[in-house]
């Protein structure tokens, strides 16, 4: 059931957007320049930059499909198929088979996973990265510290290659320590040390070879007051930010928007639930306070700082949720008075998360969309005898990019409008103008004025560079 929700329309579901562009760039730099990169592209903060690691993930499947981007949603299907597994066998090892098998169906039904499984970008294994970072947890406290430290130093590793915000939980694994009275074994930190430094060698060489600029740019975005957002200036408005985006994560995995529902109802639910669990003792009391610390690492950080935050930042979180309603739907089931009851908000669950897929309103300007114009615009110029072409964009910010991948894989020169070539007009959304000649799904093409084109004014405009390839592009250097 998994696998079908990330693969059932693949075309149609694929959101291609400015982030499925940069990855396709940088898998052209590599591919094609024969440039072995250490990073990817550029974050929300400036001067950082994701690990290269999805990237290189993504080469052999572009290589299968001719350097198409859709080889990026084999990637993330398999991403996502594994992170049904790993939520059943972490939850199985923690806890036992039925809470393995209730966590790995609420993940593999979740409306909010399905769709965060199925973009293709580096922060899409946020969550399957947190539930092994659980078990590093869990291994710790049980003194496994061999194979804790080992598989420890693996996922912090990978942090820098998924998403950032994953440091804030690095401290769970002392809590953990404490929590198990566990003498530290010299010999297996020692050995985890070695493997965090092999396995951190990209991040490392990059730093060394640029002056560190990461870390001076990580430590200078979380020490320098930085109110991105009008009205959280106060440490309350800031704890709001995060009350708000966490709950609508919570009501993403369980629900998704209500008419008439807040979000903060599902966070309420939970806090219930998971308070439930505690004096019922099906949470054991260390497990307990690693789910707390789990959520206040978060909370205490983006109350505390400044940074803009987004729902995908806090996707960590979302673990701990899922394992605290497994653990309380496991319990209904092996309550013999409960179980029926269990069983109905198991169903009813899987019912509701299958209707809201199934009734969601695809997207329009993503991949097939974007691909299609891209292609008609290559053959209109070509029955024209256009050498080059130039692109306008009547859209918002942001909405114009996207499309230079397409373009280069048309092979096309692409310059800017004020070049004289045959200038082709891309429209987004379409009522930003009074007449198109083509759409695409929500996208809409107006053609050049061909009379005002001629053939040697055309040439000349060809002669220079070719835009498409020379310009900057947003988050991608180098």
């Amino acid at each position: 059931m998994g696998l079908f929700l990330r693969l059932y329309k693949p075309l149609d579901f694929y959101i291609y957007n400015h982030d499925g562009d940069l990855a396709s760039w940088i898998v052209k730099d590599v591919v094609v320049n024969h440039h072995f990169r250490l990073i990817g592209q550029e974050t929300s903060v400036h001067g950082v930059f994701i690990g290269a690691l999805f990237y290189y993930l993504l080469i052999p499947f572009y290589l299968i499909g001719k350097m198409d981007p859709l080889g990026g949603i084999v990637l993330s299907t398999l991403i996502g198929t594994f992170a049904i597994f790993s939520f059943y066998w972490v939850f199985t090892k923690i806890f036992n088979k039925k809470v393995g098998l209730v966590a790995a169906l609420i993940y593999c039904l979740s409306f909010y996973t399905v769709l965060t499984d199925r973009e293709v970008v580096p922060t899409t294994p946020a969550m399957l990265w947190s539930a092994w970072f659980l078990y590093c947890a869990y291994l710790l406290y049980k003194g496994e510290q061999k194979k804790g430290f080992i598989l420890s130093a693996i996922m912090i590793s990978l942090i820098w290659q998924i998403n950032l915000a994953l440091i804030l939980l690095i401290p769970l694994l002392l809590i953990s320590l404490v929590l198990g009275k566990v003498k530290i074994n010299f010999k297996s930190l020692l050995l985890g040390a070695v493997v965090l430094i092999i396995t951190s060698s990209p991040f490392l060489l990059f730093e060394t070879r640029h002056n560190f600029q990461q870390t001076r740019a990580i430590i200078a975005s979380v020490t320098t007051n930085r109110n991105y957002i009008p009205g959280t200036s106060t440490g309350i408005n800031k704890f709001e930010r995060v009350m708000t985006l966490a709950s609508k994560n919570i009501s993403g995995l369980l629900w998704g928007d209500l008419a008439g529902v807040s979000h903060m109802v599902a966070f309420y639910l939970l806090i219930g639930i998971f308070i439930f669990l505690v004096i019922k003792k099906a949470l054991p009391v260390h497990l307990g306070i690693i789910f707390f610390c789990w959520q206040a690492l978060y909370f205490i950080f983006f109350t505390i700082n400044s940074l803009n935050l987004s729902e995908y930042y806090l996707n960590g979180m979302n673990v701990i949720w899922i394992g605290v309603l497994a653990v309380f739907l496991a319990y209904l089931i092996e309550q013999k008075r409960l179980r029926i009851l269990g069983l109905v908000l198991i169903l009813g669950f899987a019912y509701w998360n299958l209707y809201r897929f199934f009734i969601y309103r695809l997207n329009q300007i993503g991949y097939r969309q974007k691909k299609e114009l891209v292609h008609y615009i290559k053959v209109d110029a070509q029955n024209h005898g256009y050498p080059c072409i130039a692109i306008s964009y009547i859209t918002n910010p942001g909405y114009d990019l996207g499309y230079r991948y397409f373009f280069w894989l048309e092979d096309m020169h692409v310059n800017q409008p004020w070049s004289n070539s045959p200038v082709y007009s891309i429209v987004f959304p379409l009522s930003k103008v009074d007449s198109f000649d083509k759409s695409f799904g929500a996208l809409g093409l107006v053609l050049p004025d061909y009379k005002r084109y001629f053939s040697e004014k055309v040439k000349f405009s060809c002669s220079g560079a070719n835009s498409n390839l020379t310009d900057p592009l947003f988050g991608y250097t180098e």
